[in-house]
């Protein structure tokens, strides 16, 4: 029991930090803006290169957990994890920073499934569900912690050490994973699986990164809308070939079928685009917008990060005694209304102490809609999931969050940037006058990109409540029958 407990703790760390780097760069785009003298969409660049490279790896990844020791594949994640950082935080360009987050968000990669897939296994006999609940909570706890590790760093000394915390954590994760996690079973990999799970990978690398091009630096506009039309060609094929010929080479056909997990999928995906693209617009709203000062930022983000760690472990308990999409729905509800909330505050309180006092209270039900969400979906996923199948169904879980989570971080970017060039302040010329206290045309570029946050979360909420409905209506029906 000692031992279970144990590597469950080393699996929580290691993805406390894959979850957490998802959010801590997008508060230091004002630093990265500063320094390197670009703009807000080349800085998002930091933290879209780890999504996407996060997000391209995560099915190869699962198939490489399921055919060979998932152990040694998450001990050179936590590596990887550590040389990224160390990249990152030491980069003397902008490029080297991208470069050492895309390699980050290479070992986030390896090691997601795997963490996801060994608590199945490690909790085979009982307390699946609770564990799952647990590690669904994690990810929520550690997003909305990511914020307020940046907000201390950047009080304490500079935006590099928000990279080189990342080396102690994953270190101490890695010395408890060599100790405590038992060694899987390995069975190879076949060419055409490696080939096919790549290829898929590539695929939505390659539709993310069109998108990112086409409104990127002048001149890329046609190089991104060859990657758009390769990848999602690409993508289109392979998933016509995997249903056609029941390949299995991406899932078990069985899992095709079940609606629940695929539903629950882009539920997940949802939430993730929410969440990845909710901080870029509040970073600038409290910083620019709001001229709020270092204790205020910080205040802000603990409130979040407090509800979510108070309602997250809640949660996943409670999804394994009521429907867990009735409480998905609840949770995303509230962080839609949180949304909207926070984008019409910078219009009516700009600064000041009413607008701190509304904008916490807006984080604290953010947070507590993070909350909700976050551990059910993980429960939701996998309870009927057979252990052979655990790798491939948690790498698609992941993937379809993950997928989702860059293209929001690419898609909200893009529309932030759009927004302020197309509002410029006149007599500006350059960048950084752009982004002065309660600025205008910040208050513009929040609002839009908090709007269509809003409508993707109400949207989850909608499809949440629709299905727990109808299966409450058909649960109704066989008890009328029996």
């Amino acid at each position: 029991m000692h031992h279970q407990r144990m590597a469950f703790l080393g699996l929580c760390i290691g993805f406390f930090i894959v979850m957490m780097d998802t959010t801590t760069v997008p508060l230091i785009y004002t630093s990265l803006i500063a320094d390197f003298e670009v703009t807000p969409e080349n800085a998002a660049w930091v933290n879209n290169s780890y999504l996407i490279t996060y997000a391209s790896f995560l099915l190869l990844s699962g198939r490489l957990g399921d055919s060979y020791n998932r152990k040694n594949l998450i001990v050179s994640a936590l590596l990887i994890l550590a040389v990224g950082a160390l990249i990152s935080g030491c980069g003397q360009t902008l490029i080297q920073v991208i470069a050492g987050r895309a390699l980050m968000g290479l070992g986030s990669a390896l090691l997601t499934p795997q963490s996801m897939a060994y608590i199945a296994i490690i909790y085979a006999q009982n307390g699946r569900g609770k564990a799952l609940g647990i590690w669904g909570a994690v990810a929520g706890i550690a997003t909305a912690a990511g914020p307020v590790v940046t907000q201390f760093f950047l009080q304490i000394s500079d935006w590099r050490w928000v990279m080189w915390i990342n080396i102690p954590v994953t270190l101490l994760g890695l010395v408890i994973i060599i100790k405590y996690l038992p060694v899987t079973s390995k069975k190879g990999l076949k060419g055409r699986e490696f080939l096919i799970n790549g290829a898929f990978g590539f695929s939505i690398s390659a539709v993310i990164l069109g998108v990112q091009l086409i409104h990127g630096i002048k001149g890329t506009g046609s190089m991104g809308g060859l990657l758009l039309l390769l990848g999602g060609g690409i993508l289109v094929w392979l998933l016509r070939y995997e249903l056609r010929y029941r390949s299995e080479y991406i899932l078990p056909i069985e899992i095709w079928y079940n609606r629940t997990f695929l539903r629950t999928c882009l539920l997940s995906g949802l939430l993730g685009f929410g969440l990845t693209a909710f901080y870029l617009p509040l970073a600038f709203l409290i910083e620019v917008r709001m001229n709020f000062g270092p204790l205020a930022i910080s205040i802000v983000m603990i409130t979040m990060a407090l509800a979510n760690a108070l309602i997250g472990p809640i949660s996943g308990h409670l999804s394994d005694k009521f429907t867990p999409e009735v409480i998905v729905c609840y949770g995303l509800s509230a962080f839609a209304f949180a949304v909207f909330l926070l984008g019409g505050i910078g219009f009516f309180a700009p600064g000041g102490t009413t607008g701190l006092i509304v904008i916490i209270i807006a984080m604290a039900i953010a947070g507590t809609g993070t909350g909700l969400a976050f551990a059910p979906l993980a429960n939701l996923a996998l309870r009927r999931v057979s252990l052979t199948a655990v790798g491939q169904a948690a790498a698609f879980f992941n993937v379809s969050r993950q997928s989702m989570s860059a293209f929001g971080g690419v898609a909200i970017a893009a529309l932030f940037d759009y927004v302020v060039s197309q509002s410029q302040i006149e007599g500006t010329s350059h960048i950084a006058e752009q982004f002065q206290p309660y600025s205008p045309v910040i208050y513009s570029a929040t609002l839009a990109c908090f709007l269509l946050i809003a409508l993707c979360l109400s949207s989850g909420a909608w499809l949440s409540n629709r299905y727990s409905s109808t299966n409450q209506n058909v649960t109704q029906i066989r008890r009328m029958k029996q």
